[in-house]
């Protein structure tokens, strides 16, 4: 088979990227456990608890499980459900965030995908939410151009998210990859759905490859379209004894798994035109991969201002982190050299001196010099480091608001900061934030200097005593 070239790769998730049912596996188990030892019902009539509430959820990974099931209702009448679970809920976010991490070619590959330009796409029929926390764990929020999913279902009436989630919202949702929403109801193999999709992101069928885990879901899918079809054989993960928990309590229901044994029935009247066996990067034997071309990207326009704002709220964020190290600098390098102003007052005030190259100095002499050795380095690091990497966040967010001054008002609060701050007078004479910090550093060495001078000028009149006087009363005539 000649190598083909690609601009678009379109990606199923669960167990072509990472190990799902895995992950499942160890966030499911703590909790399924713990429903066994405390609602005193049988094995079966948990699982089909479990399974109705998945089902009409319509997903096996659902969060909420224990506000909804049936089994639970007397626990949750007199206590606090999430109270009583703390340890097995505990026990499952570790294990949940143990097991997940992607197949150990995974980030490399994409990276070189992204890198060379090519298009990357993730469908899955994991639900938005779940998949968008997953994408944003493992770092490749941005890596993958767009995501389809479907929808996420509600949240239970009285369930509080913003007090289950340890995390502020940002770290949920992704910030640059595109999130779009597959039709309700529609499940893989839906050849008309992998279509809608390719023509939504404007991809050429000829020069898109789809890889996947399943043969029946996703290879034949592929094939029925007319793309370049890879199956993801490392990820099958059907042949594990746990598998059947999953199949006992899963979210399909009767018709979808009459529909899955039909097509299974059916079987496969071709074989995979690309298979790779242990690892993703063996994609990079079949494919040379090419930049996806830029025709004026038919880009939503309100979906790209969006995009565009919280670049630029990124930006502002990194103005602030870097105006803060700076002014922590500034705080630090007055702290150092406010102690080792008061230690050369100690050493003053104890008459100490110290001999260098036969010359006797007062101590305190060398403990100013380093005072003014480490205000310039606080000098150097804040001027040429910090506020280096200030100045060029604040230029990019700049570069942002000017392209999108006209259609997004308001957007010009880092030209608005920049100009107040470039009008700024001190006696008179125009001071940038540059100057500014200059001459904060600058007056701070004029001090050290002038202590320094005033040391090696110093002359002591010696100890005082610190006898008193003697009084009229203590004086003894003689007789």
């Amino acid at each position: 088979m000649p190598r083909a070239v690609i601009d678009t790769v379109i990606l199923d998730l669960d167990n072509t990227l990472f190990d799902w049912f895995a992950y499942w596996y160890a966030s499911f188990r703590p909790v399924y456990d713990e429903i066994l030892a405390v609602s005193g019902k049988s094995v079966e009539e948990i699982e089909a608890d479990i399974r109705k509430v998945h089902q009409a959820r319509r997903t096996s990974e659902y969060s909420f499980l224990i506000e909804e099931i049936d089994a639970l209702s007397n626990i949750r009448s007199t206590d606090d459900i999430r109270e009583s679970f703390k340890d097995a809920l505990e026990r499952s976010r570790m294990g949940r965030d143990h097991a997940l991490k992607l197949y150990p070619s995974v980030f490399p590959s994409l990276w070189e995908l992204k890198k060379k330009g090519t298009k990357i796409v993730a469908y899955t029929e994991s639900m938005g939410f779940y998949s968008a926390y997953r994408l944003k764990r493992f770092g490749l929020d941005g890596v993958i151009d767009v995501l389809f999913s479907p929808e996420d279902h509600e949240i239970p009436a009285g369930v509080s998210v913003e007090k289950l989630r340890r995390l502020p919202d940002e770290f949920y949702q992704l910030q640059v990859t595109e999130v779009r929403h597959t039709p309700l109801g529609e499940l893989k193999p839906n050849p008309g759905v992998l279509l809608d999709i390719i023509k939504a992101i404007g991809a050429d069928l000829k020069r898109c490859v789809y890889i996947g885990d399943s043969l029946f879901k996703d290879v034949a899918m592929a094939h029925a379209v007319g793309v370049l079809d890879v199956h993801a054989q490392y990820g099958e993960s059907q042949r594990r004894p746990e598998y059947s928990l999953l199949q006992r309590v899963s979210h399909w229901t009767e018709k979808d798994v009459e529909r899955e044994r039909g097509i299974i029935a059916k079987g496969l009247d071709f074989s995979p035109s690309v298979v790779l066996k242990d690892s993703f990067a063996e994609i990079f034997m079949h494919c040379d991969f090419v930049s996806f071309p830029n025709l004026g990207d038919p880009q939503d326009p309100e979906q790209e201002r969006k995009n565009a704002i919280e670049i630029w709220k990124k930006c502002v964020d990194v103005h602030q982190h870097f105006n803060d190290l700076e002014m922590r600098i500034r705080n630090f390098a007055i702290t150092v050299v406010g102690a080792l102003i008061a230690a050369v007052s100690f050493t003053y005030q104890q008459g100490l001196h110290t001999q260098i190259f036969g010359f006797n100095l007062p101590t305190g002499v060398g403990l100013i010099t380093a005072a003014a050795f480490a205000w310039v380095g606080f000098f150097f690091m804040d001027r040429f480091w910090y506020h280096v990497l200030l100045k060029g966040a604040v230029m990019h967010s700049a570069k942002i608001e000017k392209r999108y001054a006209s259609s997004i008002p308001g957007i010009e609060l880092g030209k608005t900061i920049s100009e107040v701050s470039g009008d700024v007078k001190i006696l008179g004479i125009k001071m940038n934030s540059n100057r500014r910090l200059e001459a904060f550093y600058l007056v701070g060495f004029a001090m050290l200097v002038i202590v320094f001078v005033s040391l090696l000028l110093a002359k002591s009149d010696g100890p005082k005593s610190s006898l008193k006087p003697p009084t009229q009363s203590e004086i003894v005539a003689p007789k």
